[in-house]
């Protein structure tokens, strides 16, 4: 399943931390003092310094305000997880237990860029930052997992009676086929037959699905923890043992196998669609 075409997880990172650096409240008040400062040196109320002096300082300081955000992990990490809680809301799946694993999700992911930020190597940094930008298209597959469960869940009694419906209906077909001596009317029971065996067919397929793709939810939560503590192991020697690259490896492994249980979910999706048609 391809990813979402859309920016970049470090470019929108840094334009929301960016933007959340201008509208902190300790901004506010720079920009206020400022201009009550440049105001009173306008009336003549205070003449100390001249009104560029106070507009320069005012600018100089919301600039090293700025620069501390950029630079705090912990200011990043806030930022992070307040944008991926914005673009993942687990408020919208009904399940309790699905939400507690996308937030758990949401904060390791959170903690992973707060460790990769906190990297004084360069070359130890990029290659992590690789790693966290795959752990983007990891999380939308994490998301889309736990939706498609939350909407089975919902239907999961309808479906239950369409399975004990289409498993009585098909033994009757079968026990009508085998005392029908008329050719049509057998042909027409064997047709009706085969349909209603293909919609057991699709419903335990279904079943047998979403239990793989809730089990494959709660193993993927675990290697994404796993993965968390090995962040925080990496360091600068670790570049020439490839353990930064085994790191990236591991997360594309993930995605994958996360892939193939979508596109399992696509598969059954699609058999219903052409079953009912």
């Amino acid at each position: 399943m391809a990813s979402k075409s859309r920016e970049s997880l470090e470019k929108r990172v840094q334009k929301a931390i960016l933007q959340e650096s201008f509208l902190r409240w300790e901004s506010a008040v720079v920009i206020a003092i400022t201009l009550v400062l440049a105001v009173l040196t306008a009336t003549h109320t205070i003449t100390i310094l001249p009104i560029l002096a106070w507009l320069l300082g005012g600018v100089g300081a919301e600039a090293l305000l700025v620069y501390s955000s950029l630079t705090d992990p912990e200011f990043g990490r806030k930022v992070v997880a307040s944008l991926l809680q914005h673009e993942f809301k687990p408020e919208k799946l009904r399940d309790k237990n699905l939400q507690i694993q996308i937030n758990r999700a949401l904060d390791y992911r959170s903690r992973i860029n707060q460790a990769i930020r906190s990297q004084g190597d360069s070359l130890l940094k990029d290659e992590l930052s690789q790693a966290a930008g795959q752990i983007d298209e990891w999380l939308e597959n994490i998301y889309d997992l736990a939706q498609r469960i939350d909407r089975y869940q919902k239907d999961q009694e309808l479906l239950g009676r369409d399975y004990e419906r289409a498993r009585r209906r098909s033994a009757e077909l079968a026990s009508e086929l085998k005392k029908e001596q008329d050719t049509a009317v057998k042909d027409q029971i064997q047709a009706t037959l085969e349909g209603v065996q293909q919609q057991l067919t699709t419903l335990e397929t279904l079943e047998n699905t979403i239990q793989r793709a809730r089990l494959q939810l709660e193993n993927t939560l675990t290697h994404l923890g796993t993965i968390y503590s090995q962040t925080m192991l990496v360091d600068a020697k670790d570049i020439d043992s490839g353990r930064a690259r085994r790191l990236r490896q591991e997360i594309v492994d993930e995605v994958t196998e996360l892939n193939d249980v979508l596109l399992a979910m696509d598969d059954v999706q699609a058999a219903d669609n052409l079953s009912i048609s």
